[in-house]
């Protein structure tokens, strides 16, 4: 009796037992399932661009030199003041230049003294000729110091305008309207012919240098369009390439790339600037860049299809705003893995959340 109801007990046993093991199955198989999201490749518009940082300098930046020797006596502008064409910015000591102009006034109303004196005189003895008085080689004289006397006066008068142009030097005026970057004199200086007294830089006109990968040399030519971007403004700039030079940068194996910026006053000279060039426009297919995945068989896709991730081994091109290229491996349309996508393998069971992405 008791072997009897040990035996029922053991056959009861095993038929839970295998109950428990098929549920446990279920439960695995249940388990295996991978939640992901996915979205539909896509045909978008790609460009073929290359973008490079470079730097800003201005064309028109002149360093304002005295043209005169003396003493500063008066300073008008300083750093970071705006000045006009023709303002007054410093005042040089005019007490040597004034001498001289006074000297070379002197010079010429004597010699105009002079000449007239001789041509007095020549009138009258011209007379004289004429009545036999006097012989003409004595006219011939008059008439020779007449003449020297006028290339007198015309030498005079040269040195007069030299000596007028040099007084107005001493006051020092601003050759192109901008800014003062830089002052070079205080007063009490004594400055000589040459020496620089001001820097002024003007944003009316600067020009980009930006070195783009040598690997672009085939491609690059003057005249292709080109994108500047600048930190202190936030409008771009579209230009064209004014020039290449000739010689590549040994340093960093690089092409620089001219382009001027024209009436642009929120640029600034000094500042960085980015550079990009569109090559080509095409529309092709394009996946997320985070449904692409490694796998020994190469790079794939999974796509979505009746509850599986099926494996789609595709040839990629450029990166575009988070989007793929494709060349070749899956057409438009199709329901891509993004979420979950480097968990998988080929024909894996997946589940679909909500999709995140559109």
């Amino acid at each position: 009796m008791n072997i009897r109801i040990f035996f029922l007990i053991a056959i009861h046993l095993f038929i839970l037992s295998c109950s428990n093991s098929d549920n446990n199955t279920e439960q695995k198989n249940t388990s295996k399932d991978i939640y992901v999201t996915t979205t539909k490749s896509k045909i978008i518009e790609f460009t073929y661009q290359e973008s490079a940082i470079g730097t800003l300098e201005g064309i028109i930046d002149p360093t304002v030199a005295s043209e005169v020797s003396g003493k500063i006596t008066k300073i008008y502008v300083r750093p970071g003041m705006q000045v006009n064409k023709g303002q007054l910015m410093a005042e040089v000591d005019p007490s040597d230049t004034s001498y001289q102009l006074s000297l070379s006034d002197a010079e010429v109303k004597k010699l105009k003294a002079r000449l007239n004196n001789q041509k007095i005189n020549y009138d009258r003895n011209l007379k004289l000729v004429d009545e036999n008085f006097i012989s003409p080689n004595a006219l011939e004289t008059l008439a020779v110091q007449i003449e020297e006397t006028q290339e007198e006066l015309n030498s005079a008068i040269a040195r007069l305008d030299i000596a007028k142009l040099n007084n107005s030097r001493t006051k020092v005026l601003a050759p192109i309207s901008g800014k003062i970057e830089k002052q070079i004199i205080s007063i009490g200086d004594y400055v000589k012919i040459g020496d620089p007294l001001y820097q002024i830089i003007n944003n009316k006109k600067l020009r980009a240098h930006i070195p783009f990968p040598e690997k672009l040399a085939n491609k690059l030519l003057p005249g292709i369009e080109i994108r500047l971007e600048t930190p202190t403004s936030e409008k771009p700039y579209l230009t064209k390439i004014q020039e290449l030079k000739p010689q590549i940068i040994a340093d960093s194996r690089s092409i620089d790339v001219i382009a001027d910026i024209v009436d642009e006053l929120s640029w600034q000279a000094g500042a960085s600037v980015k550079g990009t060039i569109i090559f080509e426009k095409k529309e092709s297919i394009s996946v997320p860049e985070q449904s692409v995945v490694l796998r020994p068989s190469g790079t794939v896709v999974y796509e979505a299809l009746d509850g599986k991730a099926i494996a789609r081994n595709i040839t990629t091109g450029i990166s575009q705003n988070g989007w793929i290229e494709i060349i070749d491996g899956i057409d438009a349309g199709k329901e891509i893995v993004i979420d979950g996508a480097g968990y998988l393998t080929n024909d894996a069971s997946i589940k679909l959340k909500q999709n995140d992405a559109s």
